[in-house]
């Protein structure tokens, strides 16, 4: 038989064995067990690192899904994950997947280790769509290592929002055409490297003022805009074949949503299912953020969410929560409130999803090279200056002193040090007086001022920064002004040489990868 014939046929049997296994395991479930399985929940963990009780209780119930580990090395994020899927393998269960937020790699859900990747925007500096996907390909391999299955990226809001609260560097931060572009080439890449990806947050999460982690959104958004700016990154995902979509909280009332889009079957069966065909896996976003948990509770929420049409009910409660809920979707299940055809579509959308990432032959889990990740490190990639914005050619000729009391001052500091540059650091506030007093101090350095406002702040960081950089280049002293940011660099305004680096989103985590730009930029 020629090689090309017996891929083919080796492909026809794996995708039928695949089929037979969702078939058996939709089978062999029961009505609570379905329902387990369209549920996020947060892992507990024992001291010595193991899944505590009332984790594992849920894990034998059916859960479907876990959030990430926090706090974590990513060896013992690793074994964590070993155990979860010997629990269900035990008890002849689907795998559990391991959820996350991998926007800048696993170090970015477990506080370090791992590699360390740019943040969207920074893709979005480099407006490079093979480097997109070649970083997702290469973040979706290492989680895979470490047993992490889905990742709840990449964000494809198009801000258009000045003063956004919370996406910043977690977007790309370009025109809707360049956002869909650069999205749907991370979903690729995601998922050659073995995780769903997830596109979010829809229906567009970019033109709001209001943090939904604190209080629900209800933009002013028209019709021309949603389908000319907002929807077209997520039609490019949908036919990029996008395994998840996730559903913001946001209310659109000139659109006829008037409540959050995450409990809505307009959104979810109308414009997903519907207009945009999309067959995948529709996930609520965290319904513990305040825009629901501030009017409804945990159980109450989930039984909204899945008779709205999601596929799985992000509630995000702690495991020991599990059973509660539970009691509440079966009681809207016999009620007739949930649909048990409904249920069972999308169960098997969850197994399929499994099935094509071959958890059906095993978690795959590597612990020896986990235990090498355990240290974290910049992406190593040739050109990573291009995901930072610079303006008036910023460059060190000598020695300089850093000076600025954030971790973005201090690591780029310690990264300069490292590359063979004569660097001070003074982990001063960033004011008239501190650069003052630091350069009487080193009359021949070049003064890095760095400053790290939050996404909130826009990166314009008032003009409080800029009259302090001003007020040193107009003693005659070389200043290079580095900003965390979102905006180019040229509207920092601070008069001369500038790094605008999208290295800390609103959470205060920092990208090592992005501090490693700057360094390049600095060069």
């Amino acid at each position: 038989m020629r090689s090309s014939e017996s891929q083919g046929l080796n492909g026809k049997l794996a995708e039928s064995a695949s089929r037979g296994w969702v078939d058996r395991q939709l089978g062999a479930l029961t009505p609570r067990q379905k329902l387990a399985q369209r549920l996020v929940a947060l892992p507990g963990i024992t001291n010595d690192g193991r899944p505590d009780q009332a984790t594992r209780a849920a894990l034998a119930a059916g859960l479907g899904v876990l959030h990430g580990l926090t706090g974590v090395s990513v060896s013992g994020a690793a074994r964590y994950h070993v155990e979860v899927a010997e629990t269900g393998a035990e008890r002849a269960l689907p795998p559990t997947l391991v959820a996350a937020n991998l926007e800048s790699g696993i170090g970015y859900t477990l506080g370090d280790g791992g590699t360390h990747f740019p943040y969207p925007r920074g893709i979005g500096h480099s407006d490079d769509a093979d480097l997109a996907r070649r970083l997702a390909e290469d973040a979706g391999r290492e989680a895979r290592l470490v047993g992490f299955h889905w990742t709840f990226s990449p964000c494809i809001d198009v801000l258009t929002e000045r003063d956004d609260p919370i996406l910043g560097v977690r977007a790309f931060g370009v025109d809707p055409r360049r956002t869909g572009v650069l999205g749907a080439a991370q979903v690729r890449g995601y998922q050659d490297g073995g995780l769903l990806a997830t596109a979010k947050h829809f229906p567009g999460h970019g033109d709001s003022p209001t943090d939904t982690h604190a209080a629900l959104a209800t933009l002013p958004r028209r019709p021309e805009a949603h389908e000319r700016v907002h929807m077209p990154p997520f039609e490019e995902a949908v036919a990029a074949g996008v395994a998840s979509v996730m559903v913001a909280h946001v209310a659109l009332p000139g659109l006829g949503v008037d409540g959050p889009a995450s409990l809505s079957p307009v959104v979810n069966r109308t414009w997903l299912r519907g207009e945009l065909a999309y067959e995948g896996v529709i996930v609520t976003d965290s319904l513990r953020m305040g825009a629901i948990a501030r009017s409804v509770g945990t159980a109450d929420a989930a039984v909204a969410a899945l008779a709205a049409g999601a596929d799985v009910a992000n509630v995000k409660c702690s495991a020991d929560e599990i059973p509660a809920v539970l009691d509440a979707l079966e009681e809207a299940l016999w009620a007739g409130v949930l649909d048990h055809e409904e249920l069972d579509r999308s169960v098997e959308r969850l197994l399929r999803a499994r099935a094509r990432l071959g958890l059906h032959r095993g978690h795959g889990i590597d612990l020896e090279r986990c235990a090498e990740l355990d240290a974290g490190e910049p992406w190593r990639q040739e050109g990573l200056a291009r995901t930072v914005s610079t303006w008036s050619r910023p460059h060190l000729p000598g020695p300089a002193v850093v000076v600025g009391d954030s971790s973005l001052a201090r690591l780029v500091a310690e990264r300069l040090s490292s590359r063979g540059k004569q660097v001070l650091y003074e982990p001063a506030p960033v004011d008239t007086g501190s650069l003052s007093s630091v350069a009487r101090k080193h009359p021949d350095a070049t003064i890095v001022a760095v400053t790290c406002p939050l996404p909130a702040e826009g990166g314009r960081d008032s003009a409080a920064f800029a009259c302090t950089v001003h007020s040193l280049r107009a003693e005659g002293r070389p200043v290079v002004a580095v900003v965390n940011s979102a905006v180019p660099a040229a509207e920092l305004r601070v008069g001369g040489p500038a790094v605008s680096v999208p290295a800390v989103d609103a959470f205060g985590v920092v990208s090592r990868a992005s501090v490693a730009a700057v360094v390049e930029a600095l060069r």
